[in-house]
């Protein structure tokens, strides 16, 4: 009865060691693929990506303003 808890565990520890691949998503990955290189790594390239996001924000807002400018002088030159 015992063999069969130690070969069942056994079995069990392979299995799940062998679905951990070399993926660095963490979703994916499984318990055994922690790395705290590939998170850090990920972490960065997302932080990089909401910085680049947040400059087009702002440049679009800027743009977005000008325009608005550009309309409200017209405007007055219409009722003059």
């Amino acid at each position: 009865m015992k063999y069969e808890y130690v070969l069942t565990g056994t079995c069990a520890v392979l299995l799940l060691s062998g679905c951990a691949g070399t993926t660095t998503d963490p979703r994916k990955g499984g318990l055994f693929s922690y790395n705290p290189d590939a998170y850090e790594q990920r972490l960065a390239e997302r932080e990089k990506r909401l910085e680049a996001i947040e400059r087009d924000t702002a440049a679009q807002k800027r743009k977005s303003h000008v325009l608005k400018k550009e309309l409200s002088s017209e405007k007055k030159k219409v009722h003059e």
